[in-house]
């Protein structure tokens, strides 16, 4: 049962969050030319992708707090420096990236495969500046594997054995990067599969993780947390849309 020093957990945090966009940037930009797509507006969609996707990270977090913020009663900047919940910013992220593409009359599933592919990645390694952050911890676990914070980081108690659920879900966004990124690179699939299965590939990993997590913060609503319910609206979502997509092409086209 590993024991560690994180008095720098914050900073650590915010560098691993960097990490995650830069690499993510990086390899868009590197697999975009497979979609005849130029570099620039990669660039460019990534600012529209990032911005909507702090927005919405941010009014996420602050919507699952709003009970803690009336009580607590914190202050302008305190609100600014505090939380991000993921979902707010993949729904924002994809909210300003549609903009950008509809602006600029793009195709829309060759954005959204990229933004899918990467993403995952991205990800990862923010999960695991959440471990480092002591937030999105597990459940208190005495077997392997378990990690025990010495000292005090983020939420985390201090002291407890508890399950690493951060790396767990990143080793599961690896894994799914590597998969979104074959099927990418060898165009194992039809314009859209990668979207598609990254669409209900994530939220079943979110759903699942969710279960062993130790942090109350997020919020809970009924048998389900926050995420576990936005996780089933997009699963439910994906499965329509596939059902719709398919029917649709089994109706012959009438003259």
């Amino acid at each position: 049962m590993p024991k560690g020093n994180l008095s720098m957990n914050f900073s650590v945090y915010g560098l691993f969050f960097a990490l995650g966009i830069a690499v993510s940037a990086i390899v868009a930009i590197l697999i975009c030319k497979k979609r005849k797509i130029e570099r620039y507006e990669i660039v460019y969609s990534g600012v529209f992708t990032m911005i909507g996707g702090v927005v919405g990270a941010k009014l996420f977090f602050l919507l699952v707090s709003i009970k803690l913020i009336i009580e607590t009663k914190p202050g302008i900047l305190d609100l600014i420096r505090s939380g991000f919940v993921f979902y707010g910013g993949l729904l924002g992220g994809i909210a300003g990236l549609f903009i950008y593409v509809k602006k600029y009359k793009l195709d829309v599933k060759d954005f959204f495969d990229i933004f899918a592919t990467v993403t995952p990645l991205g990800h990862a390694l923010g999960r695991v500046g959440c471990f480092f952050g002591g937030c999105c911890y597990g459940i208190p676990h005495e077997g392997f594997p378990s990690y025990t914070y010495s000292s005090a980081a983020g939420n985390a108690p201090v002291g407890i054995p508890l399950l690493p659920i951060q790396l767990i879900e990143a080793g599961c966004l690896l894994l799914l990067f590597a998969t979104e990124l074959f099927i990418f690179i060898g165009n194992k699939g039809k314009k859209g599969m990668e979207s598609l299965i990254y669409i209900t590939a994530y939220p079943t990993i979110r759903f699942v993780t969710e279960f062993f997590r130790g942090d109350i913060e997020r919020g809970v609503f009924g048998l389900f947390s926050t995420s576990q319910w936005v996780s089933l609206i997009l699963i439910f979502c994906a499965i329509a849309y596939e059902i719709i997509s398919r029917s649709r092409k089994r109706i012959p086209s009438q003259n």
